[in-house]
């Protein structure tokens, strides 16, 4: 299965059917850095994993999100990939 990215989320008022905010997250850095070698503390390791996330590209405004679609073999599986 090939990687899907980026994956964008966003948390919904479903009360107001509106989009309160959201982030988008990549797998790798945006930018296409690659690391050779592992962080050596725990501020560089911090740093790389929030090089991942953006603030934007979530969905602004008025938002209804479509419903849950269920794999009828794996009900209590979320498969973003099916419907």
């Amino acid at each position: 299965i090939p990687i899907h990215t980026p994956l964008v989320f966003d948390v919904v008022d479903t009360r107001y059917s509106r989009s309160l905010g959201g982030c988008t997250y990549h797998v790798m850095h945006p930018g296409g850095r690659n690391y050779e070698r592992l962080p050596i503390n725990e501020n560089e390791a911090e740093g790389r994993r929030l090089s991942r996330f953006e603030k934007s590209g979530h969905t602004t405004g008025a938002f209804v999100p479509k419903p849950a679609l269920h794999h009828p073999a794996f009900p209590c599986t979320l498969d973003l990939r099916w419907g």
